[in-house]
């Protein structure tokens, strides 16, 4: 591994990342899940095969997580990483995560291949970098011709100093704006649990044009309508007006910073924008769908994004956090982020917009699904991205009641008559 800079026995976790395996021990399924459907079947073994060759491309993956007296932390992992067929629910949690210690699941089944990730090892856009050249190494072993056109990390290539930076720490302004941890208290969804904490996922498959020549007539974004959609799918079906809720319902935008800030990181480097409200009176969605545009503009500010950084970081850098012992942190930590984290958002959103491959690779790739893990305060999740000509949002569930995610679907199918392809391990489920 004589190509990794400054190789190291030991890395941080990136700034976002450190709390995750503190809440990852109770409450919080910190897992997400990459599917692309290939157009035949997985060949195991060829993808054992590339994924053991593309492993000291990736040094930051290519660790297992550690304990130490006051943070978590990584340390490279010599063991090789075991491809298997996939069995029971997806996201599984960390725990459950059975790869010689590795930090991340890479299964398959018939056609699927499948990534789940530790959200402490790397964010949606850093992981499919590691699966884009996967999934490269692994058509040419199955003899097709492949050019990278640029798109794709060479597995035999050099390691660039810049993927392995905490960009957390790199554009950090000690002297800047920061905002403050105090949020409101958001409505959390109600329901039956599902057994074994299961997830069932429900991909709804839409025409992309269609979608956005729509979601243009209103003059607002794709994430701007499908949080406002979330928000009042939410309050109908859990009855927030008849029940005289005052707490409002927050959807939680994560926005990759790739796009705003110069970093070529493979790690975490996301920030959140929470929008939302309380609703009263008769439900109106476009009342909903401008006053969330509008405050989704305002969260998604280079000022307001920069605050959050300098408020994690500052966090990270006090100095009794810091001297916390480990136990301690973890109890602090945990009781924190359900006050201040998921306790002030009811679902969060993630658009991860375009997945772009190169020609050689669409060939083979017909569909690409992303999933995010729930919680026990959260149980609702949602992640949209876009393919080729098709656009899949995906809504995850831990609980059995099927309401939500039925009028989310039926406002496309029904309302805008629009063709929606249902797939899935929970939409029949009562």
């Amino acid at each position: 591994m004589n190509n990794i800079p400054g190789e190291r026995d030991w890395y941080q976790l990136d700034t976002a990342a450190k709390i995750y395996p503190s809440i990852s021990q109770t409450h919080n399924n910190t897992t997400f899940r990459l599917m692309l459907e290939l157009g035949e079947q997985v060949d195991r073994d060829k993808l054992q095969e590339a994924l053991v060759k593309i492993m000291p491309r990736f040094p930051s993956f290519a660790v297992t997580l550690k304990r130490g007296m006051f943070w978590y932390y990584l340390e490279p992992n010599d063991a090789l990483p075991v491809v298997k067929e996939e069995t029971g629910f997806p996201c599984k949690r960390l725990k459950d995560f059975i790869n010689n210690g590795f930090l991340f699941n890479v299964t398959y089944y018939k056609k699927n291949v499948i990534m789940e990730c530790f959200h402490g090892l790397s964010d949606g856009a850093g992981a499919i970098e590691f699966l884009k050249t996967l999934l490269y190494e692994y058509f040419k072993l199955c003899g097709y011709d492949m050019d990278a056109e640029g798109m794709v990390l060479d597995a035999e290539g050099k390691v660039s100093a810049d993927e392995l930076e905490n960009s957390f720490s790199t554009y950090y302004d000690a002297k800047g704006d920061f905002n403050k941890l105090k949020q409101p208290k958001a409505y959390h969804i109600l329901g039956t649990r599902n057994d074994d904490d299961g997830i069932f996922l429900t991909h709804g498959i839409i025409d992309l044009k269609q979608l956005l020549a729509h979601v243009k007539t209103k003059g607002v974004t794709v994430s701007a309508y499908i949080a406002a959609l979330l928000l009042f799918c939410i309050a109908k079906e859990q009855l927030l007006i008849e029940r005289k809720v005052k707490k409002p319902i927050i959807v939680s935008v994560p926005m990759d910073l790739r796009s705003m800030f110069p970093s070529h990181t493979l790690r975490n480097f996301i920030s959140f924008a929470n929008v939302g409200m309380s609703v009263e009176g008769e439900l109106d969605f476009d009342e909903i769908l401008a006053e969330i545009s509008r405050q989704l503009k305002e969260g998604l500010t280079k000022e307001k994004i920069s605050a959050n950084i300098n408020k994690n970081v500052k966090y990270e850098q006090n100095p009794f956090i810091r001297m916390t012992p480990l136990f301690m942190k973890n109890i602090v930590v945990s009781n924190s982020y359900k006050s201040y984290g998921e306790g002030a958002y009811t679902v969060v959103l993630s658009n991860l917009r375009t997945a772009q491959f190169p020609k050689t690779m669409e060939k083979h790739i017909r569909q690409v699904y992303y999933a995010l893990g729930v919680s026990e305060m959260n149980p609702m999740n949602c992640v949209v991205v876009s393919y080729k000509d098709k656009m899949v949002i995906t809504l995850a569930r831990g609980i059995r009641e099927t309401d939500i995610t039925r009028s989310f679907f039926e406002h496309f199918s029904k309302e805008l008559k629009m063709d929606v392809e249902v797939r899935g391990n929970g939409w029949n489920t009562k």
